[in-house]
This record gives structure tokens, C-alpha cells and sequence, in this order.
């Protein structure tokens, strides 16, 4: 059984070899992006001249932003149930990528990808963590039931996961803007430091475009706000670390929208401008994603009074083919940020099961506020230094606030 097989393991003396990756840093990686992030790198988006407008501009606001290496923390732990027998092999698992892993699971038994048959089960959350190009877990299972000669189970433990899974990339943004007379940005510089999901996989050779991968730049290099700058230009420095990584729930999306929204606010106070109001100007030919933000706005009741103490902020952003807005009521409380409240609209298109999708921005609402707040994977001596849930905080039931998820009427 489980318990048996993990003191097993425990009981081992392995002298690891800690290979390339011995002397990785966080503070020192940190020290290698920010110098990346003053020089030129691969231009994602441009229009205008932003660099030459800035250059004269007479209001700037120069700001970064520093997001860290993420783990998907799926509750139920990776595992799966090989059993390969004189007709084939049939895996029992949980997985977001059912034929790379009958493939793999072929190639390692030797036998035809049809006769390697996948049972998916209900899988206790994913968020791309089981959708990994090197199968990983099932390849490892595979690997152990063929020198078992018998059916198994392998089970990962959650600090197995937490320290030797694969991460969402750490982020620098450097974002520069310059604004005109009525506030607005007439000039929008911005420099992504990210290290690429696509690197090393299948996809990297059909996906990227002149040396940039659209997961890390998408929400910036495609975002509404920009269309508006008449001088504008995305670049991306692709930074190559020993750190396996992963896309991680909205992928890209997860740190530039952060990003984006973040500067918003930024240029919002510099020109004295209500951010909501601000957002408007800005999102002028966007329909859907003014009447989300519009929505969002009246219900949560922007502009009236709040108890002493709390703010209200906002964000909308636009994500694989949803339009959504955001309204979070916020007090800071001992020193730590408190969520209370989170008021939500979306545009999704036809709405077909509203339960679901208000499940899904609930769920999304408690995942991403647990990245925003406490989570955080970091690297000393070329190890991890989170194991579980102890050091590697995901958002606790005291902390979730009340949301209300409201759905934008659509065709």
C-alpha cells in the first residue's frame, strides 16, 4: 500500500547528482530578468514610435512588476493505475492529454498506440499541471508496472509535486507610458522577461512566431487597451532557465492581465481620472468588454460609500474568447490584504448552463486570489523551498470572500 511503499522510499540513500541547475537563485534569477528587462528583445506588437514619444514625453510613469514561479496545487495528487498485459496496456488516470501519453505509454512498451488504452477518470483539478508534453506521471507509472510485471498504482506525494512538478514561469513586466494632455497614454513601452511553455516541447516548433511564444505575451501583446495607444510596442525577452514550466491556469493571461490592469491604475491615478471611468475611455470601440465592465460596476455599487477602511478596485480583461470585469471590495487588515467581497460579469456568449459558468468564475476568483496573495514557489541552492500546503499557501476557507457572479446577456 501507499504508506508502505512511500517508508520504502524514504529508507533509500541516493546520492543525487544536482546536475545544472545546483547554484539556481531566485534573488539572482530576479537580478537576470531585470537586466533583460532594460534591453531590447523580440518585438511581439508595435505601432507608432513609442520609444521616440516617450523620449519627449512630459508625463511618465515607469513601473514594474515582478510575479513569481507558480505550482498547480491540484487537491488530489498526480497518479495513475497501469496494468500491461499479453493484449495490451490500459491506464487508469486523470489527464488533460489522453494521446501524447498513449503514444509515450507505446513507445516505452513497445507496443501499437491503439493497444495502449486510456480510462480517464474525474481528475481532482488540473489547471494544466495534467497537461504535460512529457507525460510525466504516466510515463513514470508505465515504467514501474513494466518492471513490476504486475498492475500499480503510483501515487506522487504532494511535496513530490510541489518540488519536482512543473511551474508557471516567473514573470518581469516593465511597462512605460506616457500621457497626454487629457490623461490618456498617448505612448505604452513594454518589456516581458518570461521563460517559454512551448521550450523543449512537441509545440515549439509549429507555434512560435519570429522567436516569440504567444503564451507569454498574450493579454498584452493582443490587449484592447493597446488598440487605443497610437504609439505602442510589446517586446519579449525569452529566458532560458533549469526550471521545468507548464501553462498554468489562463496561461499567459495569468501575469499579463495582472500586469495590464495594474498599469491602468497607474496612468488612472497619475491623471486624476476615476479608474472605471478611465477603463471607459479606453475601451471606447469595445463593446462587450464596456458593458462587462458597465455591469460589474452598478452591481457592486462603484462610487457609493464603504464602511472606514475598505476600497473598492476593479479590473476587466478579455481571456479566450470571454469578456470579463471585476469589482473587488478590499481592506488591509494587520498588515495583510482582505478580500470581502468580489462582484463579477462576464460576457461568454450564449449562456447555455449558468451554473457553470458561475462555478467556473467562482473557482477561478478563489484560485487566482491564493496567487495573488500567498503563493509563491522560490529556489535556494537549486532546490525548492516549499513542500506543501504548510509553506505553499493556497487561498484557506477564512480568506475566500463572497462573490457574485453576474452573467452579461449576449448572442
Amino acid at each position: 500500500h501507499f504508506w508502505a511503499a512511500q517508508q520504502g522510499r524514504e529508507a533509500l540513500k541516493v546520492d543525487w547528482d544536482p546536475g545544472a541547475g545546483a547554484a539556481l537563485d531566485t534573488a539572482a534569477l530576479l537580478a537576470e530578468y531585470r537586466k533583460l528587462a532594460a534591453a531590447d528583445g523580440k518585438v511581439a506588437a508595435t505601432a507608432g514610435d513609442a520609444p521616440g514619444t516617450l523620449a519627449k514625453a512630459g508625463k511618465v510613469v515607469d513601473v514594474e512588476y515582478v510575479l513569481p514561479y507558480l505550482a498547480h496545487a491540484p487537491m488530489e495528487p498526480l497518479n495513475a493505475t497501469v496494468r500491461i498485459g499479453a493484449d495490451g496496456c490500459d491506464i487508469w488516470t486523470g489527464t488533460q492529454m489522453q494521446t501524447m501519453e498513449q503514444m509515450t505509454a507505446a513507445a516505452i512498451t513497445g507496443l501499437k498506440p491503439e493497444q495502449v488504452r486510456i480510462h480517464t477518470t474525474f481528475l481532482g483539478g488540473g489547471f494544466g499541471r495534467r497537461a504535460t508534453p512529457s507525460c510525466d506521471w504516466v510515463s513514470e507509472a508505465v515504467h514501474v508496472a513494466q518492471a513490476a510485471g504486475t498492475a500499480v498504482k503510483t501515487v506522487w506525494t504532494r511535496e513530490d509535486d510541489v518540488r519536482g512538478g512543473y511551474y508557471r514561469p516567473m514573470v518581469v513586466h516593465r511597462i512605460r507610458a506616457a500621457l497626454g494632455s487629457d490623461g490618456l497614454p498617448q505612448a505604452w513601452d513594454h518589456m516581458v522577461v518570461c521563460q517559454s511553455v512551448l521550450a523543449g516541447s512537441p509545440f515549439e516548433a509549429m507555434i512560435p512566431k519570429n522567436g516569440v511564444d504567444p503564451a507569454s505575451v498574450e493579454g498584452a501583446a493582443d490587449s484592447p487597451y493597446l488598440k487605443a495607444i497610437p504609439n505602442h510596442r510589446v517586446q519579449l525577452q525569452d529566458h532560458r532557465a533549469p526550471v521545468p514550466v507548464l501553462w498554468w491556469r489562463s496561461v499567459g493571461h495569468s501575469h499579463t492581465a495582472f500586469a495590464m490592469e495594474c498599469m491602468v491604475d497607474e496612468l488612472a491615478r497619475a491623471a486624476g481620472i476615476d479608474p472605471v471611468e478611465y477603463r471607459r475611455r479606453l475601451l471606447a470601440d469595445r463593446p462587450r468588454l464596456r458593458a462587462a465592465l458597465d455591469l460589474a460596476a452598478a452591481k457592486a455599487g462603484w462610487g457609493s460609500p464603504l464602511p472606514a477602511g475598505r476600497a473598492r478596485g476593479v479590473a476587466v480583461h478579455e481571456s479566450f474568447g470571454s469578456f470579463v470585469a471585476q469589482v473587488a471590495e478590499v481592506s488591509v487588515e494587520g498588515g495583510r490584504i482582505r478580500v470581502h467581497r468580489v462582484v463579477c460579469a462576464i460576457d461568454c456568449g450564449i449562456a447555455v448552463n449558468p451554473a457553470t459558468i458561475e462555478a467556473q468564475m467562482e473557482s477561478g476568483i478563489a484560485f487566482g486570489l491564493g496567487a495573488a496573495l500567498s503563493s509563491a514557489i522560490t529556489f535556494k541552492d537549486g532546490r525548492v523551498q516549499q513542500s506543501n500546503f504548510d509553506d505553499y499557501r493556497v487561498l484557506r476557507l477564512p480568506d475566500m470572500p463572497k462573490v457574485e457572479v453576474h452573467i452579461v446577456p449576449s448572442r
